[in-house]
């Protein structure tokens, strides 16, 4: 699952460069293509995306498609103030239930290869953040198969009123 996430976390001490990892693998230091890429798809979900969910240190924002998921890790940089990771990825809303658990698991992973901790608590939020975004998903769905069957209805009575005028 993690190939299809971009994981992002700040360095600690505000110099050295920040750990990426897009769809599995490590971005180096001197890719700046790829890791702007990264921040613009991260900032454009997070500019123009609602807030879902806000939770203990956990955030969830989405779109029509993708998400970013923010936990705070147990460290703090060396200004003192919190270290979220985050996550960026696609959805569906046919596979949020397992996205939930595949996401837990990649936020963990990461922050232990890049020294860091999540309390455990922040585990279940992640998931719990997932169930917010499935209701959506499928609220959103609904509302839009419910506005195309009216338009087409709509549509069908002005052809039909057309015809009956003889036009």
């Amino acid at each position: 699952m993690t190939d299809k996430l971009i994981l992002w976390a700040q360095a600690l001490d505000n110099a050295s460069p920040d750990h990426f990892e897009v769809h599995g693998k490590v971005l180096p230091p001197d890719d700046t293509e790829r890791r702007q890429e990264a921040v613009s798809l991260v900032s454009r979900v997070i500019k123009g995306g609602e807030r879902l969910f806000e939770k203990s240190g956990v955030l969830l924002t989405a779109d029509d498609n993708c998400f970013v998921v923010e936990v705070s890790s147990v460290q703090r940089d060396s200004a003192g103030r919190t270290a979220p990771i985050v996550c960026y990825g696609n959805f569906d809303a046919t596979v949020v239930d397992a996205l939930g658990t595949s996401v837990t698991v990649a936020l963990n992973d990461f922050a232990k290869r890049i020294g860091r901790t999540l309390q455990p608590e922040h585990f279940e939020l992640v998931r719990a953040s997932f169930e917010t975004l499935k209701k959506k998903s499928s609220t959103t769905k609904l509302l839009r198969t419910v506005l195309i069957g009216t338009v087409g209805l709509v549509l069908l009575g002005f052809v039909y009123w057309l015809m009956k005028m003889g036009l």
